[in-house]
């Protein structure tokens, strides 16, 4: 049994994914397992076939055009895995193409669980947030710090809209007493409207179950680029105030006319 299960979604962006998949090779923690989950177009071209490390498992999404029209197929991948029967880590990470971890964020995670006598039901770590140019050059433009435990279980911070997925890892045990209390085993939000904020959804639910506790160690770097869903990415000052307007706007509306799902 891996003491860590990590999800990775790779969404055609072959100039991002290997650097994303060789983070996980380069964890300073060893027991791990990965499952690559790839829409198809760059496992067609035989793009993985150079990944010969046993614990990386590449599977097709086998998603559809069609599906991808109304639902949110990052949510409805990661929900795939997480019923396939084939995650066995005791903990559980998520990581998409965009995205790099540090080297000791598996071992950060799994050494605060071991020391706290595995009774941390969810954790979340501090990260660095960073701009990719068009030449690939990284520019780190912010800092998310995990400085209090989080979640409304606890009365802690909010997940939603202000920690990444990236940050997050939870056991594989919570899923089950999510089943239990959602009456769900679609984890994640599979609604396209919800994309944008989907994993903050799921994360507060996970908050409503149990404290998520606090790590203030940089253990990942979201990385913001031109092919990346993060609506806050623009390369131009009036293009970033746009985006910003428009997504208070969505949070207000959310606010007034939407009831909370946690």
């Amino acid at each position: 049994m891996a003491s860590i299960s990590i999800i990775i979604l790779s969404h055609n962006k072959p100039q991002f994914i290997k650097d994303a998949v060789q983070s996980v090779l380069d964890q300073t923690h060893q027991d791990w397992e990965a499952f690559l989950v790839d829409s198809g177009v760059l496992l067609r071209q035989g793009f993985f076939d150079y990944l010969k490390d046993p614990r990386i498992h590449v599977v097709p999404s086998n998603e559809t055009p069609e599906m991808a029209k109304s639902m949110n197929m990052a949510s409805w991948c990661i929900n795939e895995i997480l019923n396939s029967g084939r995650l066995r880590g005791e903990l559980i990470m998520y990581l998409c193409d965009d995205d790099l971890l540090y080297k000791e964020a598996f071992e950060t995670f799994w050494k605060y669980y071991t020391e706290h006598n595995r009774e941390p039901q969810a954790m979340y770590a501090s990260q660095d947030v960073g701009l990719v140019d068009r030449e690939g050059r990284v520019r780190i433009i912010g800092r998310r710090v995990a400085k209090r435990p989080a979640g409304r279980f606890c009365g802690g911070a909010r997940l939603d809209c202000k920690v990444d997925y990236l940050q997050f890892c939870h056991s594989r045990a919570i899923l089950d007493k999510m089943r239990e209390t959602y009456k769900t085993t679609r984890y994640h939000p599979e609604d396209k409207s919800e994309a944008y904020h989907a994993d903050g959804i799921f994360m507060e639910q996970v908050g409503a179950l149990t404290k998520v506790h606090n790590i203030d160690k940089l253990v990942s770097i979201n990385r913001r680029t031109i092919g990346s869903s993060n609506l806050e990415y623009s390369e131009s000052a009036i293009g970033r105030f746009l985006i910003f307007i428009k997504q208070k706007f969505k949070g207000l509306r959310r606010r007034l006319f939407e009831k909370p799902r946690y």
